[in-house]
């Protein structure tokens, strides 16, 4: 969130954003939403290893390199997280097995981190979830410098743990991983987990603020969510609110699954009836929890981490006659782009040739009308997408 041995394997995480806020201030979750464990760390897959210590090599899948061969890639390499090795050595004398090993995000995600600039305080953990076992030769083989013990799969796995935040492509540290073996033994196999917080990259894309006609003002009311991350992220536990000018009103929890898939959308109303929400394709109904004011408002999206919650993406508009159009939705030209102010230059209304329902402009979980490849953002002119402001995280 955001990030040498032989081979030890690409480990691909599962789980996973976010831009965030124009104002910061203290969001402690209010009092009709109970307490929430802290999200389950994201899920990796699981590498089975053999080390050799005559060839002073480590194998993970299909792949097996001798001893001595620099920045190997580990096992299923170029998916969405890479470990790689290096220096790997024995000391028959200590017993000591050793090699370095980096991690690499190749998510669009970040790692170690719930969004920009909130890292996830247990940074990125590597467990051993089997072994190590001596699979030739006799002995006990053991992890000798881990960082610490956790219950992961199973209780006491030791792990080591980088105390890091990658964005994407970003390569950590290297840190030393140190295995007892005796003299006796001369295979052994293990398999490790990689476990750390993803950030969701879900971006507030389009926003229907004034439905055509006042019988669906309050009911034809929705917005668009893109996820813009490598990963699929279910929105089931997180919550949504919007401010008036009163002020931020209580969280919505969204309390059952919500998959939105990589590159895919999902649209959040008041209703999901058709009849009465314009003809609009809801996947999610919030009931009466948001009620968008014409003339000043906000959308937020957040993630709850025990008792606090960190946003995920923001976006406020003060102007009516740009951004509360009668009937007419209002556009991110590029999910890449600034979000934060609707009635800024990034935005725009929904073609006229753009019409879903009954008549409503806009293009509710579809790529938006408006939408423009360009390289470079209209609010930041020269400078190269993806441009995300580093809004603060709580509001």
């Amino acid at each position: 969130m955001h990030k040498t041995m032989k081979p030890l394997a690409t480990i691909a995480a599962l789980m996973v954003a976010a831009s965030a806020v124009l104002v910061a201030c203290t969001d402690k979750l209010p009092t009709e939403i109970s307490r929430l464990a802290p999200d389950a760390k994201s899920t990796m897959l699981k590498v089975s290893c053999t080390a050799s210590v005559i060839q002073r090599s480590v194998s993970c899948g299909d792949v097996s390199l001798p001893g001595g061969a620099k920045g190997v890639l580990m096992g299923d390499q170029n998916v969405h997280i890479k470990l790689t090795s290096s220096n790997v050595s024995y000391d028959s004398g200590t017993g000591i097995f050793q090699f370095d090993v980096t991690v690499q995000n190749l998510m669009n995600e970040g790692i170690g981190m719930l969004a920009q600039a909130y890292p996830d305080p247990d940074g990125i953990r590597v467990f051993f979830n089997s072994g190590p076992t001596a699979t030739n030769g006799t002995g006990v083989v053991s992890v000798a410098n881990s960082d610490g013990f956790a219950t992961y799969t199973s209780a006491n796995q030791p792990y080591f743990e980088y105390s890091t935040s990658l964005n994407k492509d970003e390569v950590s540290f290297a840190k030393t991983w140190q295995l007892n073996v005796p003299s006796t033994v001369t295979q052994f196999d293990f398999t490790v987990l990689l476990a750390t917080e993803t950030e969701y990259k879900l971006v507030i894309n389009e926003v229907l603020v004034n439905p055509a006609g006042t019988t669906i003002e309050t009911t034809g009311e929705w917005f668009e969510l893109y996820n813009a991350g490598s990963l699929p992220v279910d929105m089931q536990n997180l919550v949504i609110a919007d401010s008036a000018a009163s002020g931020r009103r209580p969280y919505h929890l969204i309390s059952s699954s919500l998959v939105v898939q990589p590159g895919g959308y999902v649209v959040l109303g008041e209703t999901a009836n058709t009849l009465s929400n314009g003809g609009v394709t809801v996947d999610y109904a919030y009931g009466s929890a948001l009620q968008l004011a014409n003339s000043l408002d906000a959308v937020k999206i957040a993630r709850v981490f025990g008792t606090d919650t960190v946003t995920i993406d923001r976006t406020q508009y003060a102007n009516a006659t740009t951004s509360a159009q009668d009937g007419i939705s209002r556009e991110l030209k590029n999910p890449a782009f600034d979000n934060s102010n609707m009635d800024g230059s990034n935005w725009s209304a929904a073609v006229v040739t753009a019409v879903y329902g009954t008549g409503g402009r806009g293009t509710p979980g579809a790529q938006n009308s408006t939408f423009t490849p360009n390289l470079v953002s209209t609010d930041n002119p020269g400078l190269p997408i993806p441009i995300r402001a580093n809004k603060p995280l709580r509001e």
